[in-house]
């Protein structure tokens, strides 16, 4: 077999990233991939930088924002690198550069940056490729300055620095928490921990027109890559072949080295574990004829990228079953997108979510009663188990939300269902760009004790629900933005059932080769 030749991925035009002159900036993987310019970072660190001149009581000026990138990790006690190097998402948003061992600063007053490279040894030519100067740095970057990460006390000295920004403060998502950097000579300088992470919080969940440009290419990549894997899915194939074919396509033809996510990847009766797809379930099961998949995936373009999930019968149709459980999240996915605009709560949206999907369950005969009592006693965690959608963008599950709305404790949140303290209160805006993820499973661990629960027992028809019982589940998962008024799906797959089985009964005719292994 010959060399494939590399065609563009998507018809993908950005206006907002194109870049003008042949000496400015820009990151690009092929000339087939999508230019972006390194004016996104400038507009992130001008639009941080006046957020904490205008956030701060008592700002004094000649005062500079300092960032530490990520660095390499070793793989144990051994030499080699864990993983491929990914940026830090903080550091990436502000300078887009791609090299560990990096810090930067940000000149609160002006938005100029500094950039600071380690000092690498004449062997590095031979085994990792040409030692950067600090000039290619500054060309490269778009960046004001370059010096070495030895030299970073001296040179904010030699500018008089008055305060030392530092990201200090916890994810409200993951609850892990960013503790503030260091470097040698801090203790000089006078630091504030505490200003800062809430404000670069704020400031990457609001995305620019060229951050949008970023998220609308990699999120039609993946579209592209889940279409292949739908036409190239067959029983007999195991589950991690056809998630190669979705990495494959998303790399050879998008230019995404890596996934933004593990992906998930089940078929059949997995399809109702949630996360499955990690060391204890590595997507390593043989999809049999009449198995539903459930593939969750996302790729990354310059550290932005996204998350989509198709349900799917790997034979092209959908039995009764399937059909009534994918119909039922699909009612739920459009209940709640056609209520999103900016104003409009996530606790609104959840609610929303969870009551379509228990009346769906009752239009459909596998529940009886009153849709709020079931609502109040949690009847939906049986069916539903997660949260309806997240943030997207720097991360899969991205920062999110200013800290003015986090309106609970943690003790207080327990009682909340499924509560997340930067959505929740959190009205949405124009720009924001979220997934919305409804699912529906019969997972007898769940379903059990639900069906001897008096509270919960009483609305569930046993004899209905075990008619679906070992068909695993189905979820739906779209990306969206806020418009003005309203959202602008940006995912692009097939969805209703007609859809689905069409798509993958009549394939539309394509001239990207994909690996046909079966």
């Amino acid at each position: 077999m010959g060399a494939e030749q590399s065609v563009p991925a998507v018809d993908f035009e950005a206006d907002a990233l194109k870049v003008q002159g042949k000496d400015q900036p820009y990151f690009q993987m092929s000339p087939d991939t999508l230019r972006i310019s390194m004016q996104l970072h400038q507009e992130a660190r001008e639009k941080l930088s006046k957020s904490v001149r205008d956030g701060t009581e008592d700002y004094i000026v000649n005062s500079f924002l300092y960032f530490q990138g990520g660095d390499n990790q070793k793989c144990f006690d051994t030499d080699q690198n864990y993983v491929i190097f990914r940026q830090e998402s903080y550091f990436n948003w502000l300078f887009g550069a791609k090299e560990p061992g990096l810090s930067g600063v940000i000149n609160a007053d002006t938005g100029d940056s500094i950039l600071f490279i380690p000092r690498l040894p004449p062997s590095y030519e031979v085994w990792s490729g040409p030692l950067r100067s600090t000039d290619w740095f500054v060309r490269h970057y778009g960046v004001q300055e370059c010096f070495y990460v030895d030299q970073i006390a001296q040179v904010l000295k030699e500018r008089k620095c008055s305060t030392i920004y530092l990201m200090e403060g916890m994810n409200r998502f993951s609850y892990v928490r960013t503790y503030a950097p260091t470097f040698e000579g801090l203790e000089e300088f006078h630091v504030d921990k505490e200003t800062m992470y809430p404000l670069a919080v704020a400031g990457r969940v609001i995305k620019t027109d060229r951050e949008l440009d970023v998220i609308r290419y990699v999120t039609k990549v993946s579209s592209e890559g889940h279409k292949r894997v739908m036409l190239a899915a067959r029983p007999g194939m195991m589950e991690y072949q056809a998630m190669s074919i979705f990495q494959y396509y998303c790399y050879m033809y998008g230019g995404c080295r890596e996934m933004g996510y593990i992906p998930i990847c089940p078929s059949g009766d997995r399809t109702k574990i949630l996360h499955y797809g990690g060391q204890s379930a590595p997507n390593d099961y043989q999809i049999k004829d009449g198995d539903l998949c459930l593939f969750d995936m996302g790729a990354e373009y310059h550290c932005y990228l996204t998350d989509i999930t198709t349900t799917f019968p790997v034979n092209g149709k959908f039995t009764d079953v399937q059909k009534t459980t994918y119909e039922m999240v699909l009612n739920t996915v459009h209940s709640v997108v056609n209520r999103i605009r900016p104003g409009f709560t996530w606790r609104e949206a959840r609610m929303v979510c969870y009551r379509s999907l228990l009346r769906n369950l009752v239009e459909q005969g596998l529940l009886t009663g009153s849709v709020d009592e079931m609502y109040d006693c949690k009847l939906h965690r049986i069916f539903m188990p997660h949260g309806i959608g997240h943030f997207i963008g720097g991360d899969v599950h991205d920062v999110g939300g200013n800290a003015s709305y986090w309106c609970w404790t943690d003790s207080e949140a327990k009682d909340i269902d499924w509560y997340d303290p930067d959505l929740d209160w959190c009205p949405l805006q124009k720009n924001m760009v979220l997934t919305i993820e409804p699912g529906c499973y019969f997972n007898d661990v769940l379903l059990e004790p639900a069906f001897i629960d008096p509270v919960q027992g009483k609305f569930m028809i046993k004899s209905e629900i075990d008619k679906y019982r070992g068909i695993g589940g189905v979820r739906i998962e779209e990306v969206f933005i806020v418009t003005v008024d309203g959202c602008e799906i940006i995912s692009d797959v097939p969805r209703t059932v007609s859809e689905v089985e069409a798509y993958m009964q009549n394939p539309p005719p394509n001239d990207i080769p994909f690996l046909d292994v079966y």
